[in-house]
């Protein structure tokens, strides 16, 4: 499934996506910013990166910070852990063979789906750390995904279109205040 969309908050979309999980694994959770929206009754935010975790913006009993690097969800999860699987802003910090074998993984651990949220292309981020706790490291872009990137893998995409422009500080930098606005991509593979 493909199709496109116009929206100013994703955030509907992606809960549209999640709304019968009962448990998610949020991978590159950073400081956990949307898991309180999630409707889960356990969630885990999984981050590399400590500091984002100890600076959490999350006080809910039944979300878990993970100190961890996401390539090791494998042996940390056994297959069928979680209800739902998400990279949200998190699969563009990844080459995209590291990306591909991480939604693999994801795969394996879900049991009923596996989201992510990324720019459309190559979004380029470096030297940038918009939580300001030394990630920048972890915050660089080094995959751009394109709708048939997950088509090819079954996933089903929703094109948001114009979503990524210069109100945000991360593109004004990348490619200046009067470029145009570019889409994003929210794709989902039902297990």
């Amino acid at each position: 499934m493909y199709r496109e969309i116009e929206v100013i908050d994703f955030l509907p979309v992606l809960l549209e996506q999640l709304k019968f999980s009962e448990s998610i694994l949020d991978i590159g959770s950073g400081t956990g910013v949307l898991l309180e929206k999630y409707g889960a009754s356990v969630v885990l935010g999984l981050d590399i990166h400590r500091p984002y975790l100890l600076h959490r913006r999350y006080t809910s009993p039944h979300i878990i910070p993970v100190n961890a690097d996401a390539s090791d969800m494998a042996r940390l999860f056994l297959p069928g852990t979680f209800s739902a699987v998400t990279f949200i802003d998190s699969l563009e910090h990844f080459s995209m063979e590291q990306g591909k074998r991480l939604l693999g993984m994801a795969e394996q651990i879900a049991t009923c789906r596996v989201v992510v949220f990324t720019p459309r292309g190559f979004f380029p981020q470096e030297d940038i750390d918009h939580f300001h706790l030394q990630g920048e490291q972890y915050q660089k872009h080094h995959s751009g995904w394109e709708p048939e990137d997950f088509l090819k893998l079954g996933y089903a995409v929703t094109v948001l279109k114009g979503y990524h422009h210069a109100g945000n500080p991360s593109f004004r930098k990348a490619f200046g205040d009067d470029h145009a606005p570019l889409d994003a991509l929210l794709a989902c593979k039902t297990i």
